[in-house]
């Protein structure tokens, strides 16, 4: 065995077990931080709730409470003093101390406005208390930004509030340059319930008397938030500490252990390992001698077996080489026994094929092949199931297609091309799988369809008129190929005019699903067809291919998909 250089198991045993206990010790550690500071934050969310709870029930009891007490003030005219220094006590009596000396103004603007929307008086509260009367003047800048900001969501939430039917008490948050606010606004009525439709209406109603609007501070909030910060790093910092101290103790009784297990467990290792090597380099007659009844034990054991079966694994490689070469040939051959994707101009009669096998071979099947008198024989068949088996059946059908048209001098009928079909299926495979199939052969002098069916579906007829133009089939009953023996099949003639479309089809392309487990089913394929009704038989044919395909997407077809597109001219 070759020399490698690098560390030996027992040095990188002990190195993983202390790498572990370290990466433990500190993840454990990192977590026990996260909690803490999520309990803090969690500490400080549940605060700033019941803080903001606070302050929404200051807001909607109290703007109601503060539109009552102004409202007679306001409906006598001429008391604007008195209102001024209702707004100044109001705001003024719930200031209280916060921490740091820090104050929580409560209630910090206050304004009350009359019903033509202009200021009767205004307070607003910071180092000093900033009161003052509107003098009935529109709402601007010489008020302040916060006041004009404040009226003009107010109006905007009165405005959605009116159009949702919504209470006529509107609550929004705002902020300016170093503070927040909750505000409430609302409209003050006389005689009926105050509604934001009255409260936006540019022509004031006789019952609105004016507007109140409340702002309360939202500082404290901060502050919880601040707190919350400077407990959540000093905690954390302490944490990190005492996880360090216990980590480091953790790690050096580790390390000790590891050291003691990894030399009792490298040296059968690597008595182990060179057998293995052996085992590597071909020679399947090395084994391991087993000492131990341990995992160790358990391992050579298996280095034993794994030699034994490796030259049987070796023989069944071989052996699915072979039989997927010969799967390959099968689809080749398979392949020979479709006709070519390319459309075919026939004269009267334009047509074009698509096949697509779900596995390497399939099951499904179509020809065409020139009859005397320029007819045009076209065979679409499905046997059951797919893949190998299915496939040489569709072999059988094509041999006895040929041996039909060979006998009768490519003076067929339809009839008797299935019979011959029927009894050469029914002796291949002895009614372990049958086919469906329907044979038709267009007669492009007298512009007519003769066709006999083996319980096939029934090709679609589709004649274009007036309007969306109409769906009819080929109906014709008559038992699968293989059934029975005995089987006779009935012909039938149909018309056909210019401009008629055809659709020869397998089972696959309707039953075949999305990935939502969703058939494509009958409807979704006649819209297809009708939506390409007028393209040429290969554009017809790659159109209606393309919806099928894109409402499959990548979903693995469950059957072969076998289709025929053809135009009478």
């Amino acid at each position: 065995m070759a020399i490698r250089g690098g560390l030996s198991l027992s040095v990188k045993m002990i190195l993983t077990t202390t790498l572990l206990i370290v990466v433990t010790v500190v993840g454990s550690g990192v977590l026990n931080v996260i909690n803490i500071r999520r309990a803090f934050d969690e500490s400080a969310r549940q605060q700033i709730e019941v803080f903001r709870a606070g302050r929404e029930t200051a807001g909607e009891f109290g703007t109601p409470l503060f539109a009552r007490a102004v409202e007679q003030l306001i409906i006598d005219r001429g008391r604007d003093v008195e209102i001024l220094a209702l707004v100044r006590q109001t705001v003024a009596q719930d200031t209280k101390e916060g921490p740091s000396g820090k104050k929580d103004y409560g209630l910090k603007l206050a304004y009350v406005l009359d019903p033509s929307q202009k200021m009767v008086a205004r307070c607003f509260e910071e180092a000093k208390l900033d009161c003052g009367p509107g003098n009935h003047e529109p709402v601007g800048p010489a008020f302040g930004k916060l006041t004009v900001e404040t009226w003009n969501q107010a109006l905007a939430q009165w405005k959605t509030a009116a159009a949702a039917r919504r209470e006529a008490l509107v609550r929004f948050d705002t902020a300016d340059a170093s503070s927040h606010y909750q505000v409430f606004a609302y409209p003050v009525f006389t005689g009926i319930p105050a509604t934001a439709a009255g409260a936006i209406a540019p022509e004031p109603p006789e019952q609105r008397q004016g507007y109140v609007v409340l702002g309360y501070d939202l500082a404290p909030i901060d502050w919880f938030a601040s707190a919350a910060a400077e407990q959540k790093a000093t905690a954390s910092t302490r944490a990190a500490l005492y996880t360090g101290a216990v980590g480091a103790l953790f790690a050096l009784i580790g390390t000790v252990l590891a050291i003691l297990q990894g030399l009792s467990i490298s040296r059968p290792i690597k008595a182990l390992a060179w057998r293995a090597d052996q085992i590597a380099r071909g020679d399947l007659g090395a084994r391991v001698e087993i000492t131990s009844s341990d995992e160790i034990g358990l391992l050579g054991e298996n280095f034993n077996f794994m030699a034994d079966q490796i030259s049987i694994l070796l023989e069944q490689t071989a052996e699915k080489a072979r039989l997927e070469q010969e799967l390959e040939i099968a689809k080749t051959i398979q392949d020979t026994l479709v006709p070519s994707a390319e459309p075919v101009d026939h004269g009267v009669l334009k047509f074009a094929g698509f096949y697509q096998p779900a596995a390497q071979t399939g099951g499904d099947w179509w020809t065409w092949h020139e009859l005397v008198g320029g007819k045009v024989l076209l065979v679409v068949g499905d046997v059951t199931g797919h893949g190998v088996p299915s496939a040489m059946i569709t072999a059988a059908a094509k041999a006895a297609c040929d041996v039909a048209r060979y006998v009768y001098r490519d003076d067929v009928t339809v009839s008797g091309m299935l019979e011959n079909m029927n009894h050469a299926i029914f002796e291949s495979a002895q009614r372990r799988f049958v086919m469906t199939c329907f044979a038709s052969i267009f007669d492009p002098h007298r512009r007519t369809i003769t066709y006999a069916n083996a319980g096939h579906n029934f090709p679609y007829l589709y004649r274009t008129g007036e309007g969306r133009g109409e769906f009819g089939s080929l109906m014709i009953r008559g038992n699968r190929l293989g059934d029975d023996r005995n089987s006779r099949y009935e012909a039938k003639t149909t018309d056909l005019v210019p401009g008629d479309v055809l659709i020869w089809y397998t089972d696959g392309i309707v039953e075949c699903e999305n990935a939502a487990g969703e058939e494509y089913g009958e409807k979704r394929f006649r819209a297809s067809v009708r939506r390409a009704a007028a393209l040429d038989a290969g554009e017809m044919r790659d159109a209606i291919i393309g919806d099928a395909s894109a409402y499959f997407g990548d979903t693995p077809r469950k059957d072969d998909i076998t289709m025929i597109v053809g135009r009478i001219h």
